[in-house]
């Protein structure tokens, strides 16, 4: 009756209407539709465009879970293993410290290392755009999904090589 749909309560939750576009069968809406012209129920509340066009921005746990969701793609423990195998004892341990004074340049690092290929920001946005709808909070999930990644290896590489 509706809930097929229910991936679009999400996206605006006050809706009385589950089914946002015009193929999208909704016939509690529909029900709800005849009761108001009867006068029993009133006040129904329908998406904005905005929402139609999947516009609105995504809250912070939203992102989270997506971004949690992309990085799931990528095997953190298998890129901290061809890493570690990769260098020498003292390597690492250079390669350790600069990680942990400068987070933000890793990807910089590690293409100076020569080391095994790291997915780059523009890797996870391809990835993100084939797994979620278009948004404007992609971006958004993409960094946090970028920085999850890099943050699992690094901490990987340093506990599994102290």
């Amino acid at each position: 009756m509706g809930e097929g749909w229910h991936n679009n309560h999400h996206a605006f939750q006050s809706s009385a209407r589950q089914g946002f576009r015009w193929w999208e069968i909704d016939s509690t809406y529909y029900i709800l539709r005849a009761l108001s012209w009867l006068g029993l129920v009133w006040d129904l509340k329908t998406p904005p465009e905005r929402v139609l066009r999947n516009e609105q921005r995504l809250g912070a746990r939203v992102i989270a879970r997506a971004a949690e969701q992309l990085v799931a793609h990528y095997n953190s423990e298998r890129i901290a293993l061809a890493i570690a195998s990769g260098l020498n004892g003292p390597e690492l341990t250079a390669l350790r410290e600069k990680l942990l004074r400068s987070h933000h340049r890793t990807n910089e690092l590690m293409a100076a290392l020569h080391l095994p290929h790291m997915p780059s920001r523009d890797e996870f946005l391809a990835d993100a755009s084939t797994m979620f709808a278009r948004s404007p909070s992609l971006d958004e999930i993409v960094d946090q999904a970028h920085q999850l990644l890099l943050a699992s290896v690094r901490m990987r590489l340093a506990v599994s090589h102290p």
